[in-house]
C-alpha cells in the first residue's frame, strides 16, 4: 500500500471516527446537560465511585490480548476464537468479585446507597467483554463507520431511556439506566453486523503467542487503570459524594474534547501504521502529520473551554455546579497534553515494544504516587495541580522513546505544536476579556464568545497557512474528489 493510499485511508477512518464521535457525543452531551438539571450531584456521586471500582477491574477483561491481535498483521480464526472465550470468563469472574464484594465497596466509601448501583453497573463488564472481539474486528477492517453508526443509535435510545426515568423521578437509577441500556444496544448492534459466532475452539499456541506482546501492555493497563482511577477513589474516600461529582463532571468535560480526537486517531492510526512498523522515515513523517493535525483542534478546544468555563457550566447545568469551574479549568491544562502523551506512546506500540511501554508505565505512576501526597494537604484542587504538573513530566518522559525509536526530537515536537497553542492562546485571551463586557446575559456572551473565537482561530489558520490546515484542506478535497 503506497503511503499516499494509507494516508487517505487512515483520513478517511479519521473523518468517519470524527462524524460518529461528534454525533455520539454531541447527543450524549445534550443527555446530560438535561439529566444533570434534574438528578443531584450526589447521584452522581454514586455513580463515580461504583465507575471508580469497575474502572480499576474491567482492564482484566482484555488482558492485552485486544492490541496484541491488532498489532498483529495477519490475525487467524483461533486467535479470535482463544481471545473470545478468555474474555468471556475473565468477564464473568470480575463480575461475580465485584457482586460479591459490593457491601464491602459501600462500606469502604462509608455511604449509602451504593450497593446495588455497584452490582448493576458491573454487568457492563460482561456486556462489553461479548463483543470485544467482534468489536476488534471491524476495527482492523478499518469499519469506523459502522461502529459510529451503531454508537450513535445506542446513545440516542439509551439516553432516551435516562431521561424518562429521570422524568419520573427515579434519580440515581435514570443514570444506571442510562449507561446499562448504553452497553446493550451497542452489543446487540454489534453482533447483528458483523455476523461472526464463536466455536468452541481455544487454541494453547495461539494464547501464548498473544500473551508474550499483550502481557507486557496488561500490566500496563492494570497500573494505568489504577492511577486512572486514584484520584476518584481517593475523592470519594475522603472527600463527600458531591465533590467526588464537581471533579468527576469537571474531568469527563476535559477528557470530550482532549481525548476524543486523540482516540479517534489512535484507534485508526494503530492498524493502518503497523505495516509501516519498519520504516522509520515514512512513520516518523506519519506521526508528525498527526500531532499537527490533532494540535490544530485541541489546542483551542482546550483553551477556548478554559475561558469560558465559567458562564458555559452556569448555563449548562444550573449554578448548581458552580464549584466544577476550577478543576475543570486546571484539568484543561492537562487536556493540552494528553495527544501529545497518546501518540508519543502509540509510537511504542507500533513498533511492538511492550517492554518499553510498561517500564514507562511504572516511572510515570510512581510519580503520581509523589504527587498526591504533595498535593492532598491542599484537598481536592491541591490534587488537581499535582497531576497536571506529573503530566508535563510525564510528556518528557514519553517524547524521549520517539526520539529513540523514531528519530521524532523534542526540538521537532516544539515546533510541530507552537503555531496552534500561540494561536490558541491570543484566541482564549480575547474570548475571556469579553466576559468583562459582556455580564447581563450568559446566553449572548456565549454565543459572542463562540463566534468570535472561531473567527480567530480559523482568520490565524488561513493567514499564516498553518501546516496541519493546509494538509486537512487537501485531505478534504482529495476525499471529496474520490467520491
Amino acid at each position: 500500500m503506497g503511503e499516499e493510499s494509507l494516508g487517505l485511508r487512515s483520513f478517511k477512518g479519521v473523518l468517519w471516527n470524527v462524524f460518529g464521535s461528534v454525533a455520539n457525543q454531541a447527543m450524549g452531551f445534550a443527555m446530560g446537560i438535561v439529566l444533570a438539571r434534574m438528578i443531584a450531584p450526589e447521584s452522581y456521586g454514586l455513580i463515580a465511585m461504583s465507575m471508580v471500582v469497575i474502572g480499576m477491574t474491567a482492564m482484566l477483561v482484555d488482558g492485552g490480548f485486544t492490541a496484541a491481535l491488532i498489532q498483529k498483521k495477519t490475525p487467524t480464526e483461533a486467535d479470535y476464537h482463544t481471545v473470545f472465550w478468555f474474555n468471556l470468563l475473565v468477564s464473568i469472574t470480575v463480575y461475580g468479585g465485584i457482586y460479591f464484594a459490593a457491601p464491602i465497596i459501600e462500606l469502604f466509601f462509608e455511604t449509602t446507597g451504593l450497593i446495588n448501583v455497584v452490582q448493576l453497573l458491573a454487568l457492563n463488564i460482561i456486556i462489553n467483554g461479548v463483543t470485544a472481539v467482534q468489536r476488534l474486528q471491524l476495527i482492523k477492517k478499518l469499519d469506523f463507520k459502522a461502529l459510529n453508526i451503531m454508537n450513535t443509535i445506542a446513545t440516542f435510545l439509551s439516553g432516551v431511556i435516562g431521561v424518562t426515568m429521570a422524568l419520573l423521578d427515579y434519580g440515581v437509577w435514570a443514570l444506571v439506566a442510562q449507561q446499562l441500556s448504553s452497553s446493550i444496544f451497542n452489543s446487540v448492534f454489534i453482533i447483528v453486523y458483523n455476523r461472526w459466532m464463536p466455536a468452541l475452539l481455544f487454541s494453547k499456541k495461539s494464547f501464548l503467542e498473544l500473551w508474550s506482546f499483550g502481557s507486557k501492555l496488561f500490566a500496563s493497563s492494570i497500573l494505568n487503570s489504577i492511577f486512572t482511577n486514584i484520584y476518584p477513589l481517593i475523592i470519594g474516600k475522603l472527600f463527600t459524594p458531591a465533590l467526588l461529582a464537581y471533579y468527576s463532571r469537571a474531568d469527563s468535560y476535559q477528557k470530550l474534547l482532549s481525548q476524543t480526537l486523540t482516540s479517534i486517531v489512535q484507534r485508526v492510526s494503530f492498524p493502518a501504521l503497523v505495516p509501516l512498523q519498519d520504516d522509520n522515515e515514512r512513520l516518523k513523517n506519519a506521526y508528525r502529520q498527526m500531532i499537527r493535525m490533532v494540535m490544530l483542534v485541541n489546542a483551542p478546544a482546550l483553551l477556548g473551554l478554559m475561558a469560558t468555563a465559567s458562564p458555559l457550566i452556569e448555563f449548562m447545568i444550573t449554578d448548581k455546579w458552580l464549584p466544577t469551574v476550577p478543576y475543570l479549568q486546571w484539568l484543561c491544562v492537562a487536556g493540552l497534553l494528553y495527544p501529545l502523551h497518546a501518540i508519543n506512546l502509540n509510537v511504542i506500540n507500533v513498533k511492538g515494544r511492550s517492554d518499553i511501554f510498561l517500564k514507562l508505565e511504572i516511572i510515570k505512576k510512581g510519580l503520581v504516587l509523589i504527587a498526591i501526597f504533595a498535593g492532598l494537604p491542599w484537598g481536592v484542587m491541591g490534587l488537581v495541580v499535582a497531576s497536571v504538573m506529573v503530566g508535563f513530566v510525564g510528556y518528557f518522559l514519553n517524547t524521549y522513546y520517539s526520539i529513540r525509536l523514531i528519530g521524532y526530537t523534542m526540538k521537532e515536537q516544539f515546533w510541530d505544536i507552537i503555531p496552534y497553542l500561540s494561536l490558541a492562546a491570543v484566541m482564549a485571551i480575547v474570548v475571556w476579556g469579553l466576559s468583562l463586557l459582556i455580564v447581563n446575559s450568559l446566553g449572548l456572551l456565549l454565543l459572542a464568545q463562540l463566534i468570535i473565537g472561531f473567527g480567530i482561530y480559523a482568520g490565524g489558520c488561513l493567514i499564516f497557512k498553518l501546516n496541519a490546515w493546509v494538509q486537512f484542506r487537501d485531505l478534504i478535497g482529495k476525499v471529496i474528489g474520490k467520491g
